[in-house]
C-alpha cells in the first residue's frame, strides 16, 4: 500500500496534480519496497556515500560546520529518531521541517533508494527519548497584543507550516507525505478540548509515533509558548482576522478610565 493508499481518491488526485507543478507542493514517492531491514540499512549506508553525505557529516558522522549562516550540520548519532515519514518528508524538502538546513534535497531519488537510506539513518544509534512532559507551571505567560501574536506568527511559520500549513489545516507542503496527517488546529472542537499544558508538552517533546518532534532543542520556552498562543487563534478565525488587520484586543473597562 502506498503512502496515499488509505486517502481518498480525490486527495491521491491532488497530491499528482501538485506533483505536476501547483506551487507549494511536492510529489508523493514511489512506495517504499517490503524487504529486509538489515539489507537495506546497508544498501543505505552505500548511498550514504554515493550520494556525498560523508561529504558534511564526515565518515565517522561527526558534526561539520560549512557555514554557520546557513544552519549545522548534526552528529547523526546525537539526533532523536524520527519516524520513517519524517525521514521521507525531510529528505525531499528539508527546509519545510528545518528551515535553515543546509542539506539539500534527495527527491529525484527512487522509492526503493529512499526507503535504503531511511533505513540506514534509522539503524544508527540515537540520543535517549525527550523526558517527562512539561508541567502545567513551565508555560510561560504570552501577553494577547499584536506584538506577541506577530511573533507567534514568526515562530508558527519558520517552524510549522512545512507541515500543518500556514492557514492552520494540516495541509502544508510535505504534509501529504505524514501518517497521522498533521494535526488541523481550525477544528474547533478539538481545540476546545486541549489544555495549555498538554498542547507546551507536545510542542516542547514532541508526540510518540508521529512524525511530530520536540522543539526544546530549538526554541526556548518563551519562543514555544508565543506558538502555543497563535495556535489557538486558528479555531478563532473572527480573532485571527482582527489581528491580522491590526485591531487590539478590547481592553478591560479599568483600563480604559486610567
Amino acid at each position: 500500500m502506498t503512502l496515499l493508499g488509505r486517502r481518498p481518491k480525490k486527495l491521491a488526485l491532488l497530491v499528482v496534480l501538485c506533483g505536476a507543478g501547483l506551487a507549494g507542493c511536492v510529489p508523493a514517492p514511489e512506495p517504499f519496497p517490503k524487504e529486509n531491514v538489515a539489507a537495506a540499512a546497508a544498501r543505505g549506508r552505500q548511498l550514504f556515500k554515493r550520494e556525498s553525505c560523508v561529504s558534511c557529516h564526515v565518515t565517522t558522522l561527526a558534526p561539520h560546520v560549512p557555514d554557520a549562516a546557513v544552519g549545522f550540520v548534526p552528529d547523526l548519532r546525537k539526533t532523536p529518531r524520527r519516524t520513517r515519514d519524517w525521514y521521507l518528508a525531510y529528505l525531499i524538502r528539508p527546509r519545510a521541517l528545518l528551515p535553515w538546513s543546509p542539506m539539500p534535497s534527495y527527491g529525484y531519488l527512487s522509492g526503493q533508494e529512499l526507503a535504503a537510506l531511511i533505513a540506514f539513518l534509522q539503524s544508527l544509534p540515537r540520543a535517549p527519548a525527550a523526558g517527562a512532559p512539561a508541567p502545567a507551571a513551565s508555560v510561560p505567560e504570552a501577553p494577547k497584543s499584536l506584538s506577541a501574536y506577530r511573533a507567534g506568527r514568526a515562530v508558527y511559520r519558520t517552524y510549522c507550516a512545512g507541515c500543518h500549513g500556514e492557514s492552520g489545516n494540516g495541509a502544508g507542503p510535505v504534509g501529504h507525505l505524514l501518517s497521522p496527517e498533521p494535526r488541523d488546529f481550525t477544528d474547533a472542537i478539538w481545540m476546545n478540548k486541549q489544555t495549555e499544558s498538554y498542547l507546551f508538552s507536545v510542542i516542547t517533546n514532541g508526540k510518540p509515533e508521529t512524525a511530530m518532534p520536540g522543539f526544546a532543542d530549538l526554541l526556548g520556552p518563551a519562543d514555544r509558548a508565543l506558538a502555543l498562543r497563535y495556535l489557538g487563534y486558528f479555531a478563532n478565525p473572527v480573532a485571527r482576522e482582527r489581528m491580522e488587520l491590526g485591531f487590539l484586543p478590547a481592553a478591560p473597562p479599568s483600563q480604559l478610565s486610567q
